[in-house]
């Protein structure tokens, strides 16, 4: 053995995190194929299970048991699979499901984007349009199903961050909030159900608003809150003393983004409130953080990056408004406001 080979343990790290791959696909299917919706209280036989999911009992037992081996599902002596508390967050009806965003961000056009990562490291083109030709708004566009899961997938990410948010973070008064990209409105049914005499817009593409719409009808805050469709590049909802944007600004690159605030400072209030709901780097690129890995995925995905408090700063002052904190929370997201330039 040479003086220079890994110790075993250190190999067996690196493999445990090269394997991640393996983890990841057999969530992905789990969530694909809405195993943990067929288990509730009681343990399940894998051949009920694969009776009820369409699928063969030994490579369904074969996957669940593999599952288990990382705390997602749970295998007794007889072979029945029951919840961990991982998987119940793979039941479609969890409060905090997370099911579409797995599907979504784990799978499908996601999926198949990655595997063009070196394109983007070769050329500097975003790996989706090198694969799809096109970008992953347009591809989406074309695809309605997709575009719906995915929409679903970010109002599963505002559902298990909201409240952090709405616990970290005092969003103060206003009588009109617009969601800048908004998708379901789920943060601005919230924030409207604290504030009585105020009113919210759900502003984003025709169809995604259609859909949150939809899903609105018959809530508390349902006549206060309206559906608008358009293009952030070109305007956004005018009169607002309050404009949302949660995990929008990552999506783009910095003229994206500044373009997107700019029409924002247009609309908006003289003495109104940008909320930015993002993760926020650290300026130590030494530091762990998990919005490292999620830049990746918009250097895959989008052409857009996750920023730090000091990027942030940047694009505001380039559009016009001047950063006034960033509040930290219980979550990976931090809310930065931002105001006009006094």
């Amino acid at each position: 053995m040479q003086a220079d080979t890994p110790p075993a343990e250190t190999s067996a790290a690196l493999m445990q995190l090269a394997g991640g791959l393996w983890i990841s696909r057999a969530i992905w299917v789990a969530a694909h194929l809405r195993i943990a919706d067929h288990i509730d209280t009681a343990p399940v036989s894998i051949e009920d299970l694969a009776a009820a999911t369409a699928t063969r009992p030994d490579p369904l037992g074969r996957l669940l048991t593999a599952l288990a081996t990382v705390g997602v599902f749970d295998r007794d002596t007889e072979g029945r699979v029951s919840h961990t508390p991982i998987s119940r967050l793979l039941r479609s009806d969890h409060p905090a499901t997370q099911r579409a965003f797995i599907e979504s961000v784990f799978g499908h056009e996601h999926y198949e984007a990655w595997g063009a990562i070196e394109g983007t490291l070769r050329t500097g083109v975003t790996a989706f349009d090198l694969h799809y030709g096109k970008p992953v708004f347009d591809w989406f566009g074309e695809h309605p199903a997709t575009a719906a899961l995915f929409g679903e997938a970010m109002t599963s990410v505002t559902l298990a961050t909201e409240e952090a948010v709405i616990a970290a973070h005092d969003f103060g008064a206003f009588t009109l909030a617009v969601d800048v990209g908004g998708s379901h409105g789920s943060l601005l049914r919230r924030l409207l159900a604290q504030a009585p005499e105020a009113r919210g817009i759900v502003f984003d593409l025709p169809s995604t608003v259609a859909e949150g719409e939809r899903m609105w009808q018959g809530t508390p805050e349902a006549a206060r809150l309206s559906a608008m469709g358009g293009d952030f590049f070109q305007s956004v909802p005018a009169g607002g003393d309050l404009y949302l944007l949660k995990f929008i600004l990552h999506d783009w690159t910095d003229q994206q983004s500044i373009a997107i605030l700019r029409n924002i400072r247009a609309a908006m209030k003289p003495d109104g409130t940008v909320a930015i709901i993002e993760m926020v780097l650290p300026d130590d690129p030494a530091t762990r953080h998990p919005g490292r890995f999620m830049d990746l995925n918009m250097l895959v995905m989008t052409g857009g990056r996750e920023r730090s408090a000091k990027d942030y700063a940047a694009l505001l002052h380039e559009a016009g408004l001047t950063l006034r904190s960033v509040t930290p929370t219980a979550s990976p997201m931090s809310v930065i406001t931002a105001g006009m330039v006094e």
